[in-house]
């Protein structure tokens, strides 16, 4: 292989010096990844590097200040960012020089220091993907908007995070900051806004218009108004919607009739909401939701969601909703505290064939489960990671078509000579029981066993 064709991936144990060197005598370099290294600063030297088309610095201890010297000519990517989305005090800067690097298509998690990085940003003719920090100042706002107008006919994907000075008190912004928003994004199909500025809300700049590619759209720490969400709800292309601690001024969420035609995917997180209500006929496509709701919120018409095949509850007030979402093919549960009513409404569902789970999706007074003759008759897949289940027992003639099982060593397994179709087992803890192989010897299947031990998992 070629010196520049290597794709370089540094050990957490290699030292800067390593990385020095590199930088220094692999000049034909395409592909540099530092992602979750030890390094905790970028060599002056890493402008030798003259045709990296990709630096990743994701998840580094890399200081702000070593991004802004960066002046790569070839460069396409700059990978920046943490974990913690509220790590703001961390977030690499623009490179001062950020306007010469006319090749850059993708520009990810970077934090504006002064307000004409932003504006240079705006030069960049093939970016593709923008991700960028910012404060809430005016000055930042009106430079990333004149930016985006700027770049309206290559942009297709834009996140937005705002660091907060102030409580905000306003729900528009004001027009002579919208003005510098002269061209909507014309091919735009991902957007993401974290944060709220103290002068209004960013969300509606970006929604409207009827020939709106929007597919996706991520909304944290933000305002939503019922009359956003109707804008949303006309959205030709949108299939996915995540909304994480959103602030709803109305406290509910209403789907009505004939909306959100396209949506195939819908996250509600840690919200202020009381009630979410489907009406017949809204949301028609969706096929996948997950909700993570603290917060004791009333949720309804969940059967008229007809195409929702996959559902996931992080949360105990969530536990009504099996009674209604009759059409679940996977269903995790998290946190939920149910009890044995509620798992014998699961065992009697004749279209779930994959059931996970998780934390404490169960009460802990109902630490064994046992399973019964024509329960879980389509249940393909079984994954068990819930210290509060101790043991579960297959009876003859429960789960006739399960075919793999995954659980951890707070659980103990009975029975599972009884399950006809059994392919598969995965064992997560430091040692398999004995009674397990055992059974696993006497299956006529003979079953494959997969033993993840504590050095294993991630």
């Amino acid at each position: 292989m070629a010196s520049w064709e290597y794709k370089l991936l540094i050990p957490n144990k290699k030292n800067q010096r390593y990385l020095k060197e590199i930088c220094s005598k692999m000049l034909l370099l395409k592909y540099l990844s530092l992602r979750r290294t030890g390094i905790t600063q970028l060599p002056s030297e890493i402008n030798n590097l003259r045709e990296l088309e990709v630096l990743d610095i994701r998840e580094t201890k890399v200081p702000p200040h070593a991004t802004t010297r960066i002046l790569l000519l070839k460069l396409k990517r700059l990978l920046a960012g943490h974990i913690d989305p509220s790590n703001f005090g961390s977030t690499p800067r623009i490179p001062h020089r950020i306007d010469k690097m006319g090749n850059m298509e993708v520009l990810s998690n970077v934090k504006a220091k002064q307000s004409h990085d932003l504006k240079d940003i705006g030069r960049l003719w093939q970016l593709r993907k923008l991700g960028v920090v910012i404060d809430d100042k005016d000055s930042h706002l009106k430079n990333l908007l004149q930016a985006i107008s700027d770049l309206h006919e290559c942009l297709h994907s834009l996140s937005i995070t705002i660091v907060p000075v102030a409580t905000p008190h306003e729900a528009k912004l004001p027009e002579v900051i919208v003005s510098y928003l002269k061209k909507q994004p014309k091919i735009l199909e991902s957007l993401s806004i974290k944060g709220t500025i103290q002068k209004g809300c960013l969300l509606p700049l970006f929604i409207k218009g009827y020939n709106n590619k929007l597919a996706k759209i991520t909304l944290r720490h933000t305002p939503l108004s019922q009359d956003d969400l109707e804008v949303l709800a006309k959205l030709p292309k949108l299939r996915c919607v995540r909304l994480q601690h959103i602030v709803c001024i109305e406290h509910t969420l209403n789907f009505k009739e004939g909306e959100f035609r396209c949506l195939k995917y819908l996250l509600i997180e840690d919200s202020d909401l009381t009630n979410i209500t489907f009406e017949d006929e809204a949301a028609s496509e969706l096929e996948k939701m997950v909700l993570s709701i603290t917060s004791k919120c009333s949720i309804s018409g969940v059967d008229y969601l007809l195409k929702l095949k996959e559902l996931e509850l992080n949360s105990s007030f969530c536990g009504s909703l099996l009674d209604d979402a009759k059409q679940i093919a996977k269903l995790t549960l998290r946190d939920t505290l149910l009890e044995q009513d509620a798992l014998q409404t699961l065992t009697k569902k004749p279209n779930i064939r994959s059931l996970v789970l998780l934390d404490k999706s169960f009460d802990e007074s109902q630490n064994e489960i046992t399973l019964k003759k024509d329960e879980f008759l389509w249940l393909n897949l079984f994954v068990v990671d819930c210290s509060a289940i101790t043991k579960i027992v297959f009876n003859s003639g429960s789960a006739p078509r399960l075919q793999k099982i995954v659980w951890s060593s707070f659980t103990s397994l009975s029975g599972i000579d009884k399950l006809p179709r059994l392919k598969e087992l995965e064992f997560k803890g430091d040692q398999v029981p004995d009674e397990v192989r055992e059974a696993i010897q006497n299956h006529t299947n003979k079953p494959s066993l997969k033993h993840n031990g504590p050095e294993t998992q991630d």
